[in-house]
């Protein structure tokens, strides 16, 4: 029995073959004589919250939101991109989901009039209560799936940066649904940071990467989530009966040679 990885529709997967007889594993590859079962991805919420729970015991603010290969400037440059692509300005309220530890909810905090930060993991909430104590800075413990039911309030412009790979889906048609009932006339919505799954091998570029990625996999302990395609955005835009815009980042942005950035807006 073997464990291989293998593109399934473009789709990287791990498989358990079980190999007959006298048929090498290159004969197994190119032909249909398999007995494959595939290693589900168990990519459930609860994984994630006790994932983020665990990173936030971290002293470091960058490692708890797993920015360690971040610099400040670098997280300048990000606070930028996010006000010049949401237009940012003084009398807008922002709403700011799977904010985390507040580390890049903080900084946008003189571009507006208030911001509300959500995100699920009870210990990031606690840590960015306790880093950041601003009167235009809240910060909420909740699921961004039920928006309508942890606030009433209305926004300008919402923001979702570097977290919508942890949606499947479904989920991901639910959170923009959510957003968009939160949303006012003429307002924006940012989901950024999106892995591009057409540049899935620009991240995964190396032996190591690859092999640890396969590791992921073969554990169901995955660190990256869902790579995202223009396609499956567009489709999320549509259903939700919002204009969709899909971007490209900057080349000066730290992920940028796998990820994009997608705006929604209300038809007028």
């Amino acid at each position: 029995m073997y464990y291989i990885p293998y593109l399934i529709k473009n789709k990287p997967v791990v498989c358990r073959v079980y190999q007959p007889t006298n048929i090498s594993i290159e004969n197994l590859r190119e032909t249909n004589v398999l007995f494959i079962k595939f290693a589900s991805l168990r990519n459930t919420m609860t994984y994630w919250k006790n994932y983020w729970n665990s990173v936030a015991q971290n002293k470091s603010p960058f490692i708890q939101v797993q920015r360690d290969g971040m610099s400040e400037v670098d997280l300048l440059k990000i606070q930028k991109h996010v006000c010049l692509l949401l237009d940012l300005k003084p009398n807008d309220d922002l709403l700011d989901l799977c904010c985390g530890n507040g580390l890049l909810t903080n900084r946008l905090t003189p571009y507006c009039k208030s911001i509300i930060g959500i995100d699920f993991s009870t210990e990031l909430i606690k840590s960015a209560n306790k880093m950041y104590q601003k009167k235009n800075l809240n910060f909420i413990e909740g699921d961004v799936a039920n928006l309508s039911h942890l606030t009433n309030t209305k926004f300008d412009k919402i923001l979702l940066y570097f977290s919508f790979q942890y949606f499947n889906s479904k989920q991901g048609s639910l959170i923009v649904s959510e957003m968009k009932k939160l949303l006012k006339p003429g307002g924006l919505i940012l989901i950024g940071d999106i892995p591009d799954k057409a540049k899935f091998w620009r991240y995964y570029d190396s032996f190591l990467k690859r092999a640890f990625y396969f590791k992921q996999w073969l554990f169901s302990q995955p660190k990256m989530g869902k790579f995202w395609s223009k396609k499956e955005m567009g489709k999320l835009a549509k259903q939700t009966k919002l204009k969709g815009s899909y971007l490209v980042q900057k080349k000066d942005l730290p992920n940028s040679h796998y990820r994009f950035d997608y705006i929604f807006s209300c038809y007028r």
